[in-house]
This record gives structure tokens, sequence and C-alpha cells, in this order.
């Protein structure tokens, strides 16, 4: 399967490389430019052609983009800028006209007038023309190439009074017993997920019992301190006859809970080859919904179980086309824009590797979005101080505001936490103070599989939001594009300004180190010179890596990992720190 931006590279009949421009929705044919020319004429050729010269062996894939342009912007010069934004808003309406602009007559009519318009030379255009082909099709491409010009060492880079069921036949069982309510349905979700990801081998019995400890308690939390104070158990609990018959009736409960036989119902059957008359018009990548919802839940710290975290917000990202959710993250607070950025960065991530972080072990084909798309729709709660400069310059990627996006996911999330407007607050839960951000997580994940794969949607012939994408990739795709996934997070992660010290890099009261200030001796340079500043890309929820943006190579990322407590010693007069 061939994407938009593509490379392919030719052995026979002679080396060169080209990059896929456009592929016809009908996946007829292709247009693709070769990234060597010194013109910029491009050709069309059948898709069929491009995939047998792939299966031939006469051509493959690039895994990795040499040309791409994928940079800080930060860290750009303001004449740079200036340069690109110049180049584009004479070409950005060229290359919006697709097919049309491949064709070299139509594409000559579109170059003399904005020629006229823009008081610019045809050659200046056509090679504006040709280093957007070569290097990716986004607006970064136009950067200038001052770099290349010196820089030596550089690197370019029920009802609640009647209780249901039989009466209680135990004389050791008080009162009259508990209604499984959705409320206590909610319960028996979470506290089976929770369980699960904590012990390899599942036992009913247990994670029963584990429930009872984490969930039945009294517990309040402290409004002044934040931290949650447990008095003991609550006087009314569901019985385990209650949790195992919940269990043996729930569709989307974890993987890891086998229904017993006696409770077995007929598996869904599988579904039918998709109706393509009868799917929705579209196709996947032309526009993601991102969407941030609040959970009514209250989370408590990961290093201090007794300590209120607040309630989590929830960024989802989905593909408008097949519903499919492609990326997702939990923060904290107000919504806000940068930790929607991290949302986005998860579409394009490997979701094997970032399920595997939450203990979910899955399929490729589980997940199989690792995209960007061409439209980014937003909710209006998300536009406020929002930036989508980034995304254009580095994706090509236009954000549009939006009220209305797909929320199939939704009804699956409420399953186990209800959900509220990312500014409102929940009255206190049977859920609340006992899971931090990481089990959390693993929770929605497992929601978001279930959905993916199981969910069928009234609007596209009950087909799942995996089927649809599947099918929509084969026969519509065209839309979608790949990056690599460190300069994706890299360049949407939020920015702050750290400080290099004899210690370490200084960062939010937390040292860091790198490959790059070793080698390099930073640390023994600020212990003779001083601290001086630099810039570090970070993650507010994970700062076990942060990521050092590079001002002499701004497509280099450089990790850094916290450091050991130093140990100081001396040579030669001279105090150095080593991990």
């Amino acid at each position: 399967m061939l994407l938009r931006n593509d490379l392919l590279h030719y052995t026979h009949p002679s080396p060169r490389t080209v990059r896929v421009l456009w592929i016809a929705p009908g996946q007829g044919h292709a247009y693709v430019f070769d990234v060597a020319a010194v013109s910029a004429e491009v050709e069309l050729v059948p898709l069929p052609v491009l995939l047998a010269d792939i299966q031939a062996g006469h051509a493959s894939v690039l895994a990795a983009d040499p040309y791409l342009m994928v940079v800080s912007q930060e860290l750009l010069p303001p004449k740079h800028l200036q340069l690109r934004a110049r180049a584009w808003q004479i070409i950005a309406p060229l290359v919006a006209q697709e097919p049309q602009i491949f064709e070299a007559r139509q594409r000559g009519q579109m170059v003399s007038l904005a020629t006229a318009a823009h008081g610019v030379s045809h050659p200046t255009i056509y090679r504006y023309l040709r280093r957007y082909w070569q290097r990716g099709q986004t607006p970064n491409a136009l950067l200038p190439d001052y770099g290349n010009s010196g820089g030596r060492g550089k690197v370019r880079q029920s009802s609640a009074d009647v209780k249901r069921g039989r009466p209680r036949k135990n004389a050791a069982e008080e009162g009259a017993g508990l209604n499984a309510d959705e409320e206590i349905r909610r319960t028996f979700r979470v506290a089976t997920a929770c369980y699960a990801a904590a012990n390899a081998r599942f036992s009913r019995l247990g994670a029963y019992q584990q429930m009872l400890a984490d969930f039945f308690v009294e517990r309040r939390i402290d409004a002044e301190t934040g931290r949650v104070l447990t008095s003991g158990p609550v006087s009314a609990i569901p019985t385990f006859g209650q949790f195992n018959y919940w269990l043996d009736h729930d569709d989307d409960r974890p993987p890891e809970v086998a229904r017993r036989p006696a409770g077995m119902t007929p598996s869904p059957a599988l579904q039918p080859p998709l109706d393509a008359c009868r799917l929705p018009p579209g196709r996947p990548g032309a526009g993601f919904y991102l969407d941030v919802v609040r959970a009514d839940v209250q989370l408590v710290s990961r290093a201090d179980r007794q300590q209120l975290a607040g309630r989590p917000l929830l960024y989802v990202v989905t593909d408008i086309f097949s519903r499919l959710v492609c990326g997702l993250y939990v923060g904290f607070g107000a919504a806000q824009w940068p930790q929607a950025m991290l949302a986005l960065a998860n579409c394009g991530a490997d979701k094997q590797r970032y399920s595997q972080q939450y203990g979910r072990h899955i399929e490729a084909e589980q997940w199989p979005c690792r995209h960007l798309p061409d439209t980014l729709h937003v909710r209006p709660a998300l536009t406020s101080g929002w930036n989508g400069d980034p995304l254009l310059n580095n994706f090509n990627l236009r954000c549009l505001a939006s009220d209305d996006g797909p929320d199939d996911w939704r009804p699956v999330l409420e399953k186990r936490f209800r959900l509220l407007a990312p500014d409102a607050q929940g009255a206190p839960c049977r859920l609340d103070g006992v899971m931090h951000v990481e089990q959390f997580t693993r929770i929605i994940i497992d929601c978001i599989l279930y959905y993916n794969n199981r969910q069928p949607l009234a609007h596209a012939g009950k087909a799942t939001p995996r089927q649809l994408w599947d099918w929509g990739r084969e026969h519509r795709a065209g839309g979608l594009k790949i990056y690599p996934e460190h300069l994706i997070r890299c360049s949407l992660m939020p920015v702050a300004q750290a400080s290099v010290t004899s210690d370490g890099i200084a960062l939010f009261n937390r040292l860091y180190t790198c490959a790059r200030a070793i080698s390099e001796r930073w640390f023994e340079r600020a212990r003779l010179r001083g601290a001086w500043h630099i810039k570090l890309a970070y993650d507010p929820e994970d700062m076990e890596t942060v990521y050092f943006l590079d001002p002499s190579s701004p497509m280099q990322f450089h990790a850094c990992h916290p450091m050991a407590a130093p140990v100081r010693t001396t040579t030669q007069g001279v105090a150095s720190f080593v991990n």
C-alpha cells in the first residue's frame, strides 16, 4: 500500500528516487516527482505499475525521508521565516489545485498568473515548486538553504429503595443487599481492568476481593490538603455472585477475563464484506477531529497514593471518515493547546509500543493508525491560545475550529467513567481517590481497542471503525501522511527554558544529562564559566525523557534523562561530576 509522500528508490533500469505526490481516489494512477530533478516536471504513472515495480524488486519504499524538513520554529531566524512566508504565499494557491498543478499545460498557465500577481519570475516559482515537491510538500520545504553555505561541524537534520433479584438466603449477610446499578457496574469494569493490568494471571475471586479493598471503603478527600483519607469498609457491598454475573454478561470487559461456559452467549457474527454503496463519502486522513472531555473521577499521584492529582482531561483524535480513534492523551488542569498537541502526536506513534508502555500487548492491526491527516478540526474549547503554525509549516496540516465532530466513542467510555464538559466538576463518586494516571490510561486504551475493533457504526452498514479504516485505505487512500515519530513528538511538545549548571541540566527542579552534555563536558564548563540557558521540549505527564533543541541543527533532538545523585571528584584541581 503506497501513501502520499512515500519515497520510492529505483535500482532498475537506472538508480533514482521519486516521491509520490498524489494518488487518485480510485487508485488508478499517481503523480510522482524525481527528487533529483533540476526541473519541475511531474510524471503520471499507473498505480499498478508502481506496485509491480516494488513486487519485482526494481523499487523499494524508503523507511526514512532524508528530504523532510521538520524543525523547531523557535530556533529559526526571523529572516528565514520571512522568506518561507513569502514563498508559501506565492505557491499555496497553486499547490492547492490538485491534480491540475501536476499537468504541464495547466501548471504553465497557473505560473504565468502567479508571476503577474506577485512580481516574480517564472524560474523562481518553478524553483519553489521543485523544492516543495522534493522535500515532503510542507511549507518548511521552502526554508532557505543557508545551512548548506558553511556551518562547519553542524549536523543537518432501578429504583433507589427497591432491591432487585431474590432475597438473600445466607443469614450471615446483613441487610437487603445492593443493587448493581450503572455506578456499580462502572466500578466492576474499572476494578476488573485494574486487577487484570496488575496480575499476570486473572482470578475472579482475587479481582473481587481487591475491588472491595479499593473501592468499597469509606473514603473522603480533605479539601484543604487534597489528601485521601480512608476510615473503613462500607456497610453495603455487592456479592461475589453479582460480580460474576456482570462479568459474564459484559461484552467489553478486558480480554484477560474469560467468560464462564454456563454464561456464554453467541459470539458476534463476522461482518460481511463492505458494500461501497452504503459507505459514507470521503477517505481516511482527509480530516481528523480533536475533542476534549473530562472524566468524572479523581485520580491520585503515582508517587503518593494518598495525594489527590485531580480530574483527568481526555483528548481524543478521531478520523472523520472511519470514526477510528487515532490518538489520545490524558492530561490535567484546564483544556489547553499544548496538551492537545500531544494527542495529535500520539496519532503518529507506534501503537504497539505505546500500548506496551501501559502493559497492554496488542497486534499492529488492532490499532493501525500511525498517520497525520490533511486537516485537523478542533473543538472550540481548545482554540484559546492555539498556534497552528508548527502544524502547517512542518506537516502542511491545516487547523479549523469546529463544534461538529464524531463522538461515536463516547458511549464506550461512558460505561467506565461519566464524561463531563472540560471545565465541569462532578460530584464525588466511588471511583475517586484510587487510581493513578497510568492505570486510568490503561483502561482508556482498552476502551479504545474495544471501540475501534468491535463497535458497529450505524452510518456505515454496521462496519466497525477499523473495518472502515482498512477498506478506505485500500480503496480511497491518498490523504494519509507518515512522519518519523520522534520528529512529530518533539516538534509538538511544549518548550521550556532550562539551565546548564555544574550539577546538571536543571528543569522544573529536576536534573538531567545527555550524551551531548557529557561528550562536550558541559557541567565542567558551567562550573568554571557559569550557567547558561538552553531550550528543552517535554511531555508534562512524562518527565523521564526531555529533548534538547539544538539551535545549530534544528532537526536534531537530543534525548535527556534524569541524573543520578552527582558524585564530586577532583582532578588536577578541577571539580567535576559523574553519574
